[in-house]
């Protein structure tokens, strides 16, 4: 059979011929020259207009989508974690000058993790497919040791979940190539400090299950954001009172609106006196007898500190 001269069809045709191929067809389509990459930017350039965001995920498998503003998804790149059906000793592929190799996606305990390369590679070429201003999203959930995340840009949120951990250098520099996020889900970090600077504590929104590292006390002391609900392990009652202090004297925490603190059941910590931090902070109570001033606020604070109930 004979190739279809794609180039020598009518633009009518070419739009048909595309429209038929699912995302994926036309992504590797697109990396085989650059004249086809500038051919499929020009036929199906109303539906690139469609997608809302890029999904990057890597569990047992990579999987990159395109998710549209009207909720459907289309499968751009999808890749197996231990080998890659795509290479053989014959035929190899390229996305933006890397190599894409089997080794790439292995996440076994003895072996590092390249799928980062895997995704700032997509990232990179789809800036010529579908343009450079789509936002994306990160979703990691393995087992994996020396995991590096990739560095990406317009990242809107974040869900990283690696076992056995994730150390901060490795948070600071993909949070320093990704600021700006309002939303992140995170658990598995090691007990170490992030930088002072670390662009994590300027997040919106973020969810992070923190067993005993130094990631709560640093929260407690430097987040900048909105949103913050916390699972712990390790929780100080001074760090409690610093915070509360530096909120009440409005030296930080402006646009904080919702700190929740939960301690789990075989929490070290020792109990939470309110007594005590009530004392410490100088909070007045106010007799009900008294009539009150009202002040009208835009910014509200619900600060909850409370263990989980044992099972």
């Amino acid at each position: 059979m004979n190739p279809i001269r794609l180039f020598n069809f009518p633009y009518v045709v070419q739009r048909e011929i595309m429209d038929s191929m699912d995302l994926h067809t036309i992504f590797l389509l697109s990396i085989c020259s650059k004249r086809m990459n500038n051919l499929i930017v020009s036929v199906e350039k109303a539906r690139f207009n469609k997608i809302k965001y890029i999904l990057y995920k890597l569990t047992n498998f990579v999987s990159i989508e395109a998710v549209n503003y009207d909720h459907t998804s289309e499968v751009i790149l999808t890749m197996d974690t231990t080998h890659c059906n795509l290479m053989n000793k014959k035929k190899k592929l390229y996305i933006s000058d890397t190599l894409i190799e089997s080794k790439w996606y292995t996440a076994r305990r003895t072996k590092t993790a390249f799928a980062d390369e895997v995704f700032e590679s997509v990232q990179r070429h789809s800036y010529g497919l579908f343009g450079d201003n789509k936002e994306c999203k990160l979703d990691i959930n393995i087992y994996a040791y020396g995991f590096r995340l990739p560095k990406l840009k317009n990242v809107s949120g974040s869900n990283i979940h690696i076992v056995p951990s994730v150390d901060g250098k490795t948070l600071n520099d993909y949070f320093s190539a990704s600021p700006n996020q309002d939303f992140i889900n995170l658990s598995g970090v090691k007990p170490c400090k992030l930088k002072g600077n670390s662009k994590l504590y300027d997040i919106n929104c973020i969810y992070t299950f923190d067993d005993k590292s130094k990631l709560v006390p640093n929260l407690l002391r430097k987040f900048g954001g909105r949103h913050a609900f916390i699972r712990t392990s390790k929780l100080d009652h001074r760090d409690v009172i610093q915070f509360l202090k530096k909120w009440k004297s409005n030296e930080s925490f402006e646009k904080l609106e919702i700190l929740q603190v939960t301690l789990r059941d075989n929490s070290d910590s020792e109990p939470m006196n309110p007594v005590e931090i009530k004392n410490a902070i100088d909070i007045k109570m106010l007799s009900e007898s008294v009539n009150s001033p009202v002040y009208n606020c835009k910014t509200r604070l619900v600060l909850s500190i409370f263990r989980t109930n044992p099972l």
